[in-house]
């Protein structure tokens, strides 16, 4: 495991602690470097962690660190091989691959980021490509995840594993002979989210739910007239709700979700001319994160059935932070439980970047505290050497792009407790 400083010396941290920029205790957001295609998936519900990955490795992400890759460890998606990054509730565990067997393919992998241990989940013994199978969904306390396994010679089906047992579970498929691939798990497990292609090769969205005897039984998702929905990527964390890709024959391309009780729903107005696509819920499904068109071209929003779909430029204006010209938070990915910190990636005018909006307010600001241990000492002057001449960051305390004398200067004039 080691520091990637392509992305750590391209970060930057648009501190809200400007002079006269905006209030103290306004939020923040992280760019996280000039890096294409990597993506940050998801964060633990303090917003602490987040996790991602681009073409050399998985990642993970805290102010504290900057962004560490397992580089020589993890194998990221792309060139035969799938899954995403997934992080538990506490920031704990995440998900990722690594190359396991004889010959070695990538297999889905839950990592503990404190311990640095990889438990390779396993799988049903066969390959394609370069992979056996990856990881798309966990739960939020990392005791199940969901996926795609190769359960013949590039043949595909949705799974689930449990911790308990470190069983695989083939959830099969309604088409005979056509591949399932499961997306997202319920807090308790009892819902997945998917997708079943047709005798067409159409991806139409699927729903297991558990039954009273334990078993999932699946739905593949249809709409009041005969409209079959697209591929479902989300649930909420209770299970009741299954959240897909918006088509076009059904309410304008808005996104939709599912439940066993309503059938198929519009996730309110669509906010553009585009398809919608849902990337987050919170547990009850009362905050939804989503783009509307191709890599969120048309837009990306938070909606909730009071306020309806709310920018993420918006919302991110109303918490005091300032987004830097030329850039828009194009692509949101994941989100806290509490919806305040949104992760995702970032275009801009010189490309892209993985980002992180933390819309928490902080009532008694302490900027030099870079380990938040209530007081500005030793270690987080440790923490600011460590990345003296690093481009932006959280030790970029005066906000200016750069580690240096000046940040030093700030952090000195703050020793001892904080406010």
């Amino acid at each position: 495991m080691r520091t990637n400083t392509t992305l750590l010396r391209g970060s930057i941290s648009l501190a809200v602690l400007l002079a006269g920029a905006v209030p103290a205790a306004a939020g923040e957001l992280f760019l996280l470097g000039l890096v294409s295609q990597s993506y940050a998936d998801d964060v633990s519900d303090d917003g602490r962690v987040v996790v991602g990955y681009d073409p050399q490795s998985y990642w993970y992400w805290t102010r504290e660190t900057g962004v560490v890759q397992l580089i020589g460890q993890t194998v990221p998606p792309g060139n035969g091989v799938g899954g995403q990054a997934c992080v538990t509730a506490d920031g704990q565990y995440m998900s990722c691959s690594t190359m396991q067997g004889d010959p070695l393919k990538a297999e889905g992998t839950i990592y503990d980021i404190g311990l640095t241990l990889y438990q390779p989940i396993g799988s049903m013994g066969f390959q394609c490509d370069a992979e056996r199978l990856g990881i798309w969904g966990m739960t939020r306390d990392g005791q199940q995840a969901v996926g795609l396994a190769w359960e013949g010679p590039c043949d595909a089906t949705a799974f689930s594993w449990n911790s308990s047992t470190n069983a695989l579970t083939n959830l099969g498929t309604l088409y005979f002979f056509k591949p399932t691939r499961a997306n997202a798990i319920s807090d308790n497990g009892g819902t997945i989210a998917g997708w079943n292609d047709d005798y067409n090769g159409f991806r139409q969205g699927a729903a297991w739910v558990k039954n009273a005897a334990g078993a999932y039984v699946q739905t593949n998702i249809v709409a009041p007239g005969g409209i079959k929905m697209r591929e479902a990527g989300e649930t909420s964390g209770n299970g009741e709700w299954v959240y897909g890709i918006g088509t076009s024959s059904y309410s304008g391309g808005a996104a939709w979700r599912w439940s066993a009780a309503t059938g198929v729903q519009p996730v309110g107005t669509n906010p553009s001319g585009s398809v919608g696509y849902v990337t987050g819920a919170n547990f009850d499904g009362s905050k939804v994160l989503s783009f509307y068109g191709v890599f969120g071209g048309a837009g990306s929003f938070m909606w909730t059935a009071k306020t309806g779909y709310v920018s993420l430029a918006q919302l991110a204006a109303d918490a005091g932070v300032v987004i830097p010209q030329g850039w828009t938070l194009s692509l949101p990915l994941g989100m806290s439980e509490d919806g305040l910190t949104i992760v995702g990636t970032a275009f801009g005018p010189n490309g892209t970047s993985p980002f992180v909006l933390d819309l928490r307010a902080s009532s008694a600001p302490c900027p030099a505290d870079l380990n938040g241990d209530g007081a500005v000492a030793a270690q987080d002057l440790t923490i600011l050497l460590d990345s003296w001449g690093a481009a932006g960051g959280s030790t970029d305390l005066n906000g200016d792009g750069f580690v240096g004398a000046q940040d030093l200067a700030v952090l000195l004039s703050a020793w001892g407790a904080c406010p």
